[in-house]
C-alpha cells in the first residue's frame, strides 16, 4: 500500500511539474517544488500533494528562478557549440568536442544539487550554486550516479517509443525521486538529523537557513 501511494504521488507530481514548467522562466520553481514534496514524502511527513506543491511553487519563485536560468543559458551555450562543431560548418575537429562534454558533467553535476538544495535551504543564488559545486565534489560517486539517474531514465523514457507514455507520468518525478534517495542523507546531516550532529562546512550560516517548520 505504501508503494502504491508512493507512486500515485509520484504520477500527481510529474504531471503538476510539467504543468508548471510550460512556462519555461518557471521551471525551476516546479521543479524545487517537486523536490520539495518528493522529500516530505521520503520522510514521510506529507500527504497533500496539490496543496503542498503550489505553496512550494509559489516560495521558490524569487530563490529558484534566477537558478534556473542560469543553468538553462548554460544548457543553451553548451548546445549550440556541439551544434557548431558537430555540423562541421566552422571545420572544428571533433576532439572539441570532449571540452563540451566536460561542461556538460559539470552543468549537470551542479543541478542535481542546486535544485534540491534550494527547494530545502533558503540561498542566495551565488551560495547555492557554491554549496553545489562543494557537495558535487564532496559525494563525486553519489553524483556520479545522480547524474546518470537525471539523464539516462528520461532518455530512454523520451526516446522508446513503447515507453514514451510513460515520460509524461514518471519522466521526471522518477528519477528525482532516486536521487532524492541519494542526496536526502546528505542533507539530514546538513541540518543535524544525524548521529554526527556537526554543521558542516558547505552551509553558510549568514545566508542560509532552514525551510523546515
Amino acid at each position: 500500500m505504501r508503494a502504491l501511494t508512493d507512486l500515485s504521488t509520484l504520477v500527481i507530481l510529474n504531471i503538476l511539474t510539467l504543468l508548471f514548467c510550460i512556462p519555461v522562466v518557471t521551471a525551476g520553481a516546479s521543479l524545487a517544488a517537486m523536490h520539495y514534496v518528493i522529500i516530505e514524502m521520503i520522510e514521510e511527513r506529507g500527504d497533500r500533494v496539490l496543496p503542498e506543491f503550489w505553496k512550494r511553487f509559489r516560495e521558490n519563485l524569487r530563490n529558484a528562478t534566477p537558478i534556473w536560468l542560469i543553468l538553462l543559458a548554460a544548457a543553451l551555450f553548451l548546445y549550440a557549440d556541439y551544434r557548431i562543431i558537430d555540423s562541421g560548418v566552422a571545420g572544428l575537429p571533433s576532439w572539441m568536442l570532449i571540452p563540451i562534454y566536460v561542461g556538460a558533467f559539470v552543468a549537470l553535476s551542479i543541478y542535481v544539487y542546486v535544485i534540491p538544495l534550494t527547494a530545502r535551504f533558503v540561498y542566495s543564488t551565488g551560495a547555492a550554486f557554491r554549496n553545489a559545486a562543494i557537495l558535487a565534489v564532496a559525494y563525486f560517486p553519489r553524483t556520479i550516479l545522480m547524474v546518470a539517474v537525471t539523464v539516462v531514465i528520461p532518455y530512454l523514457l523520451f526516446n522508446v517509443t513503447r515507453l514514451l507514455p510513460l515520460f509524461f507520468i514518471l519522466g521526471f518525478s522518477f528519477p528525482a525521486y532516486l536521487c532524492a534517495l541519494i542526496y536526502t542523507p546528505i542533507f539530514n546531516k546538513m541540518i543535524g538529523k544525524t548521529e554526527e550532529e556537526e554543521r558542516p562546512w558547505v552551509i553558510d550560516e549568514d545566508d542560509t537557513e532552514g525551510k523546515q517548520e
